[in-house]
């Protein structure tokens, strides 16, 4: 209910142009999980997962009071927003979320964001590339929201004609974005989930998944040199971002600030996000390096890169560690390396899919996506009868003796 609630909310603030409402629907959001999570908080689950997720909030909280100039409020209320939202799941041992009968509300909700997003003709053309937005802030978002719909699949209870409209929808909304990390990033996981499917089946079909991925492969190398990926807009557009990267990487590295007027002229007016990112990436990393020992230890503040950068780093991974030091991206690291090896083995290329549009895009700034997400990294390393039979070697946390609270 506090999900739909947030939805609703968040569409209202977005057609009408009131950022403010955004704070109101957290809010809701956050009493609904408190209020359901009473009992989690009297009965506090600990382990790994926990431990690191309660280091990552305290150590929040360290440069604040070191130097409370660089730390920004808002950033800070979602980072503990989610940090508690994935705690109180933990502890209330609830089902995986796309086994639950509420997994349909969260299906329906995304679907009608989605729905009202086609509806609205908020767009922008880039290259022979319509980019749709809909009611979200940008395309960015608007792919970031309808990936959550790979968390309530149900791999082993859901009918394959299902799975496939689940994945038809999510591509819809990529191909319709444009957004080219997050293709990518999708892309990336079906791939590891392939890879994942072929290892748990006969070895004559592992060998005929590997011959089919490495013809996809060697088509994708004959295809680039010719004029054919041109033309598709989006191909076309991924391939020069590429091409660019490949072409100006010394130039971005090195620190010199590459002409983007020139390039994206040559290149087109979308070719140069790929390698602003990088050379972004590199006044992020002038920023660690001109770090005092405190700072590169425990981070600038949560929120601090837009005020250092003057602009959001566009990865996460660099932000955590500008925001929140070198610990603070050791304990992140750790965090998703113990869930990665802990889920049910068909759940894992969602975290890989997340893991990869992390590398180019500011993830952490949407609570929608976190919160759903923290919902599922808790929720999935439950195991119930008959919800997840085969899970990774890891094992499940699950505590025998505590009380399970059913969704």
């Amino acid at each position: 209910m506090g999900f739909f609630i947030y939805c609703m909310i968040g569409m209202a603030a977005h057609l009408l142009g009131a950022p403010a409402l955004l704070v109101i629907a957290g809010g809701f959001m956050f009493l609904f999980v408190l209020a359901a999570g009473g009992q989690a908080l009297v009965r506090l689950r600990v382990d790994a997962s926990v431990a690191l997720v309660l280091c990552i909030l305290v150590l929040a909280f360290v440069p604040t009071l070191y130097d409370p100039t660089h730390t920004l409020a808002r950033y800070l209320v979602k980072l503990v927003v989610v940090c508690i939202l994935y705690v109180l799941v933990f502890s209330m041992e609830l089902r995986p979320i796309y086994a639950t009968p509420f997994c349909k509300v969260f299906v329906l909700t995304l679907l009608l964001m989605g729905a009202v997003s086609l509806v609205i003709p908020r767009s922008e053309e880039m290259d022979d590339v319509t980019r749709l937005s809909g009611f979200f802030v940008n395309a960015n978002n608007l792919s970031l929201t309808m990936m959550t719909l790979l968390f309530l699949i149900d791999e082993q209870r859901d009918r394959r004609a299902v799975k496939i409209a689940f994945h038809a929808v999510i591509i819809l909304f990529l191909i319709l974005s444009g957004t080219s990390g997050a293709i990518l990033a999708y892309l990336g996981a079906m791939a590891f989930r392939t890879l994942m499917f072929a290892q748990s089946t006969r070895k004559a079909r592992v060998h005929l998944i590997l011959l089919l991925l490495v013809l996809i492969l060697i088509g994708l190398v004959c295809i680039v040199p010719t004029s054919l990926y041109r033309q598709i807009p989006l191909t076309n557009r991924i391939l020069g971002q590429l091409s660019l990267i490949w072409d100006q990487l010394p130039l971005a590295v090195s620190g010199y600030e590459p002409d983007y007027a020139h390039l994206s002229k040559l290149y087109g007016e979308s070719g140069g996000s790929g390698i602003w990112r990088i050379a972004h990436w590199r006044k992020g990393l002038d920023v660690v390096a001109d770090a005092n020992v405190f700072q590169l230890v425990f981070g600038h503040g949560v929120g601090s890169s837009s005020l250092l950068l003057d602009k959001l780093p566009h990865n996460d991974y660099l932000r955590i560690l500008i925001e929140q030091g070198v610990l603070g991206l050791a304990l992140s690291l750790a965090f998703f390396a113990v869930l990665f090896a802990r889920i049910d083995w068909r759940y894992r290329h969602c975290i890989v899919a997340v893991a990869l549009y992390c590398l180019c895009e500011n993830n952490m700034d949407n609570l929608l996506f976190m919160s759903l997400f923290a919902f599922f990294l808790a929720s999935a390393q439950n195991r119930f009868p008959g919800v997840s039979a085969r899970f990774s070697r890891a094992g499940s946390p699950c505590h025998v003796g505590l009380p399970l609270m059913k969704a």
